[in-house]
């Protein structure tokens, strides 16, 4: 389960109350108990998500794992209040700094999740299959690029990184049915 992202805002009927965000990862939260007219309060709404997930992505750097990035990476925002701003506001949501910030915390994670992935395959591979198997893995910028040799033959696959992170298990489990129907 991803972090959540708690987001308290009551719409009034001139403007908004924005009573505080919390994030659900090391108890962060931002007090703000203001009103803030309609017009303009989506600046506030990113302005406040991006501080957060800037403080939370702090700590992370100082003690996170990467089963903790993971999570960071997949945030849900939850409108505690049911307010109809916020959820129009993060409905088809995108936002160049925070893509940026979730980028930057891919890189950060890339290797370890790669290493941890293909450790796993190869111990799969080895269990399933009755001959010898070579593979190898390497990061091609935000893709995983893998070829196992077994039985004489040789198989290439490519997964995107982001696809680990939105489901791993299924890609997992995609990826080794691939391997395995290539050598049978």
């Amino acid at each position: 389960m991803g972090m959540q992202i708690s987001f308290f805002v009551k719409d009034q009927s001139a403007d908004c109350y924005f009573e505080k965000i919390q994030a659900s990862f090391f108890e962060e939260e931002k007090v703000i108990e203001q009103a803030y007219p309609k017009e303009g309060f989506d600046a506030v709404l990113d302005e406040a998500l991006l501080a957060v997930l800037r403080n939370v992505f702090d700590t992370l750097e100082k003690v996170g794992d990467t089963e903790d990035y993971l999570q960071f990476l997949d945030f849900k925002i939850k409108n505690v209040y049911n307010s109809a701003f916020v959820s129009k506001h993060f409905l088809l949501y995108q936002n160049t700094e925070v893509e940026e910030l979730m980028a930057h915390v891919l890189t950060e994670i890339a290797d370890p999740l790669a290493e941890g992935y293909f450790e796993s395959l190869i111990d799969y591979l080895e269990t399933t299959i009755d001959d010898e198997v070579f593979v190898d893995f390497r990061l091609n910028g935000e893709e995983l690029l893998l070829e196992v040799q077994s039985q004489g033959r040789k198989v290439s696959l490519v997964e995107p990184l982001k696809q680990l992170m939105i489901d791993y298990d299924e890609s997992f489990e995609r990826v080794a049915t691939e391997i395995l129907e290539s050598f049978v």
